[in-house]
């Protein structure tokens, strides 16, 4: 068996602890550096996304947001969640034109307690379907009686690709799709009457 054995000097002793410290002094060194870097990024791009956010919204509201220091004054989810209200308030009024601009005395009124599933209609996501119905549109019926000035308004409402409703041929598959809705329907009906027979 082989034994290895360590002699130690008094150089040992004293460059034992000088190793160490030089160690944590480099990566104190190396934090502060890493930390502050880190710190004035931050800080560029909050002030970055503050800038952009005022502008969206003095753009948006028509008026300028004039107090030079608000990314100082105000923390950065204050802003956001000012700029989530004035979106919210926005969708409002969009909301409000879009109810004048489509004819829903044609194509009908619905609510979220008519709402059919409009992923059904292939070209309908989540987000489509949810941008449909904070413009008034939940049930097949209603997409059956578009024309095409009510898909032209559609699309610009709910910032879809330009076509696409008529290339996806929504109007038609609505269609079917409120006809087997009603046959189903009409099925329920016809099986509790014989059952109440």
């Amino acid at each position: 068996m082989l034994h290895l054995v360590l002699t130690q000097t008094n150089n040992d002793y004293v460059s034992i602890p000088l190793v160490y410290i030089e160690v944590i002094v480099l990566m104190l060194g190396a934090f502060s550096i890493g930390y502050f870097f880190a710190y004035y990024y931050q800080k560029s791009k909050y002030v970055k996304r503050i800038s952009n956010l005022r502008q969206k919204l003095s753009e948006q509201a028509g008026v300028a947001i004039e107090d030079p220091n608000l990314e100082e004054t105000l923390p950065d989810e204050d802003i956001q969640i000012a700029a989530k209200a004035k979106k919210k308030r926005f969708a409002q009024d969009e909301l409000d034109k879009t109810r004048t601009e489509l004819d829903f005395e044609r194509i009908g009124y619905a609510s979220y307690e008519d709402a059919d599933d409009l992923q059904k209609i292939i070209g309908i996501g989540p987000y489509t379907e949810e941008k449909l119905n904070t413009i008034g549109i939940y049930t097949f019926d209603q997409i059956s009686k578009f024309n095409t000035r009510d898909i032209e308004i559609v699309t610009e409402r709910i910032q879809f690709f330009p076509d696409r409703i008529v290339n996806d041929n929504w109007v038609a598959k609505a269609k079917l799709l409120q006809e087997t809705k009603q046959q189903i329907k009409l099925r329920r009906d016809r099986n509790v009457r014989m059952k109440k027979a």
